[in-house]
């Protein structure tokens, strides 16, 4: 296996997300479309800094295990809704990370209180369940947007490439953290014009860099995930 792998990819986006307080207990999911397949990759219950590539199985749409074995969580149903419906979606990350849960029972999106923030800025859509319609309906929630949050429960981050989803999933958490103690500060968020602006910029520097800093960070604190990859 090399580092290019898709197996080996989303090992370290769960380790990254887990060292930068995206923990989820065993809830969480990261997955990637599988290429022009009707399927995708993912993990089935196990703690984000557990994962090794071994662990990653490839799903049909259907929900059938194609590639793997996996104790399937009935959560990764809307992993598969996405794909089908959201052409431009190739990662996902569901998480239940602290702050994007707390800012979450607010029923108020991410506010820009912060710059890393911008990149969530007129792409944030609201969820909240009612314990009656299917937790598919998130997916019609989500709609075209990158960000859903779900009322008390936590977020999912739909975007362009599985290295993109986790940066964002990780910026997510820490602009949350950043919304509740500027709000509790009473403080004011960014004008209109430089959010805009900021946000163009963050997405062209800010996103490709954060990969691999991040990827060279678990080479020294998890050197399990490297045994057996050709770099």
């Amino acid at each position: 296996m090399d580092i290019d792998d898709i197996r080996f990819r989303i090992a370290a986006a769960r380790r990254m997300l887990y060292r930068e307080g995206c923990d989820s207990t065993v809830g969480g999911h990261v997955s990637a479309r599988a290429g022009a397949e009707d399927a995708f990759w993912v993990t089935g219950f196990e703690y984000f800094d557990q994962t090794t590539p071994d662990g990653v199985c490839r799903l049909g749409f259907d929900l059938e295990v194609r590639e793997g074995e996996m104790d399937l969580s009935p959560a990764v149903g809307f992993h598969a809704r996405i794909y089908e419906t959201r052409p431009d979606v190739e990662a996902i990350v569901h998480l239940h990370s602290h702050f994007v849960s707390v800012l979450s029972s607010t029923g108020r999106p991410l506010g820009m209180y912060d710059v890393a923030a911008v990149l969530f800025h007129d792409d944030q859509a609201l969820y909240a369940d009612d314990g009656v319609k299917s937790h598919l309906a998130v997916v019609d929630a989500l709609g075209a947007k990158r960000v859903v949050l779900m009322k008390n429960h936590g977020a999912i981050v739909a975007s362009q490439s599985l290295e993109q989803a986790t940066i964002e999933a990780i910026a997510l958490e820490q602009s949350a953290r950043r919304h509740l103690a500027c709000e509790a500060a009473g403080g004011t968020e960014i004008a209109e014009a430089e959010v805009v602006a900021g946000k163009a910029a963050y997405q062209k520097h800010y996103l490709p860099q954060m990969w691999d800093a991040n990827l060279a960070r678990l080479e020294r604190s998890d050197p399990d995930l490297f045994v057996g990859v050709l770099r």
